[in-house]
């Protein structure tokens, strides 16, 4: 008999969580980023870039709490805190392991990866680094970690677990480069998605560790402010 831990992810979404979640999946990939440049520009509002990210950012949120806002809370209640500290833990080992390993092959390979995302938000975090702080480290995280974990990974895990990670891992690692594909080349631009890959398979075996949607947003957090602290030394 199947261990129902293996497959249970905690509290699974509604059906009407799932409906409102996909429906709005398109917004957040793109519709909402695209509306907000074309208001800007038609209105004359002439918003930075910087501006444009931080309602971005924040009206994902929002509307991620109001569709999960149920399911993050009985999510919450799942915590079972020393089995989050392990699966934490655990991540984090998981996920520093994949990027030593990638970035070994990538050197033998002597192939080198434009790292077109970081760049980005690095030039926002150097017009407001203390913004850029609390949109990348704690509204990215739970909007993401909900999305693509709590709605796509758990949706496809309760049918297939190999199509659960294909699927969200290689929509993790697009969703943070497809924009540059009007910029620069489609293979610099792939290549610049195979750092998100180690994350994407550890956010995802931290999810089915620790049963609640709120391990991978945690780590989520605590790798991307790591990332923020690593910036502000150099």
């Amino acid at each position: 008999m199947a261990n129902p831990k293996s497959y249970s992810l905690g509290p699974p979404l509604s059906t009407a969580e799932q409906v409102a979640g996909f429906c709005y999946l398109p917004f957040y990939v793109a519709l909402l980023a695209l509306g907000l440049e074309f208001l800007s520009a038609h209105f004359g509002w002439n918003l930075t870039s910087l501006e444009i990210n931080i309602c971005y950012f924040v009206l994902n949120t929002l509307f991620v709490l109001l569709i999960f806002h149920n399911f993050l809370l009985r999510s919450l209640r799942r915590i079972r805190f020393w089995e989050l500290v392990q699966a934490l833990i655990l991540g984090f080992v998981l996920y520093y392991a994949g990027n030593y390993a990638l970035n070994l092959i990538l050197r033998l390979l002597r192939i080198t990866v434009s790292t077109y995302n970081d760049d980005t938000v690095q030039a926002l975090a150097s017009e407001n680094f203390a913004v850029m702080v609390v949109c990348s480290v704690i509204l990215a995280p739970l909007v993401e970690e909900t999305l693509v974990r709590g709605l796509i990974f758990g949706v496809l895990r309760r049918k297939s677990r190999i199509a659960a990670y294909a699927v969200t891992i290689l929509f993790f690692a697009l969703l943070h480069v497809w924009q540059y594909l009007l910029l620069y080349d489609a293979a610099s631009v792939l290549l610049a998605a195979l750092p998100y890959i180690p994350a994407g398979i550890a956010l995802g075996w931290t999810y089915e560790k620790s049963d609640t949607i709120w391990a991978p947003i945690l780590l989520h957090m605590a790798i991307n402010a790591i990332g923020f602290g690593v910036m502000s030394l150099t």
